[in-house]
């Protein structure tokens, strides 16, 4: 213990330097689950409204006027054993959570066949759901709810100190610290590396009690260029992986856990990725990109002299201006995106 407070000592130092210092999430591809409809039973129908109403929900929210960026974690899809039978990663994952349970879906092989909606079927059953084997809303928030983890099992008080959260995105876990020290450490899902979680320093700002892909809570975080959170997941299987647009996700038990604790404007601090702000492999940067990596661009160009307007994540007509500056100094061509010879300039490397 002593020695895992040490290293969280040292991420959060780092992380704070990270601020004076500089060393489009896309969602994943929706499951194939619009088939033919199936005749309705009265849970039929009331599963068609649950949909009717959490999809409504959806539209609603990505309706409201957010920054650039949204979570890209998808409403979850009705699917039916109907061919062609829907497939994909998340198949496979509700394959292998529900054999771990004891409910055998047959080969884990990511189709949603006849065996997978027997086991779906056994599932409901035995939480008191239509035995359909539909995974429809209400299925999904069972699943999301089948299982604690260890850490939320037993009662757990508040922290009884100032609360600020740490979320080291190497070890896939967050840790609330009461008055600078660890109090309770949960496990939970991070961005991919093609759309990193946001390494830096932020605050809670907006607090909700949601649905559907976002699992039961919600806490939003500051990120300037686009809306990012702490969430819940109705696919539990996925925690402790690399999976999200850059959200954080964490089991439902424990974000409503947590969710009591955390008042707005508390401090989270997203550490521990090996190659620093930016993405691996550096990705091109230019006008409408938004990210940590052209915040470590914006610190760098006013670092070497160069103005690029608000250190702000967003690569706007004067990050633009500056790096055409920049290159012009150097020799480089002059083209106002940064490209790997202007980021080798920059003195932006990617190091593990």
């Amino acid at each position: 213990m002593h020695r895992h407070w040490l290293v969280l000592t040292l991420a959060l130092a780092v992380a704070l330097t990270l601020g004076h210092l500089v060393a489009k999430p896309t969602g994943g591809a929706g499951l194939a689950s619009r088939a033919s409809q199936m005749p309705k039973t009265q849970g039929a129908a009331e599963e068609q409204r649950d949909t009717e109403k959490a999809q409504a929900i959806h539209r609603v929210r990505q309706a409201e006027e957010t920054p650039f960026y949204s979570c890209s974690c998808e409403q979850d899809e009705v699917i039916r054993p109907v061919r062609p039978y829907p497939s994909g990663a998340d198949i496979a994952g509700l394959q292998t959570y529900l054999a771990s349970f004891g409910f055998d879906p047959g080969p884990v092989d990511g189709v949603y066949g006849p065996l997978t909606a027997a086991a779906v079927a056994a599932f409901q059953r035995s939480r008191g759901l239509e035995p359909d084997g539909v995974l429809g809303p209400r299925t999904w928030i069972a699943l999301g709810r089948t299982v604690a983890s260890p850490v939320a099992q037993a009662p757990v008080p508040p922290p009884p100190g100032r609360v600020e959260i740490v979320i080291d995105t190497v070890d896939r876990t967050l840790t609330v610290l009461s008055d600078g020290k660890p109090y309770k450490r949960f496990p939970c899902a991070v961005g991919k590396p093609s759309t990193p979680s946001p390494q830096g320093q932020w605050k809670v700002v907006s607090k909700g009690a949601w649905s559907g892909g976002f699992g039961t809570r919600w806490m939003g975080l500051d990120v300037p260029w686009g809306k990012y959170g702490i969430h819940g997941t109705n696919k539990p299987w996925y925690i402790g992986d690399a999976v999200s647009g850059g959200c954080i996700r964490m089991f439902n038990h424990d974000v409503e856990l947590i969710f009591d604790w955390v008042e707005i404007g508390t401090p989270v601090v997203i550490c521990g990725n090996p190659f620093g702000p930016l993405r691996n492999p550096r990705r091109e940067l230019g006008p409408g990109e938004r990210g940590t990596d052209v915040l470590a661009a914006q610190r760098r160009l006013r670092m070497l002299g160069f103005d690029p307007g608000p250190e702000n994540g967003m690569y706007e007509e004067p990050t633009a201006n500056a790096v055409k500056a920049f290159q012009q100094s150097r020799g480089l061509r002059v083209t106002g995106v940064v490209t790997p010879d202007t980021y080798d300039a920059l003195g932006l490397y990617l190091f593990e």
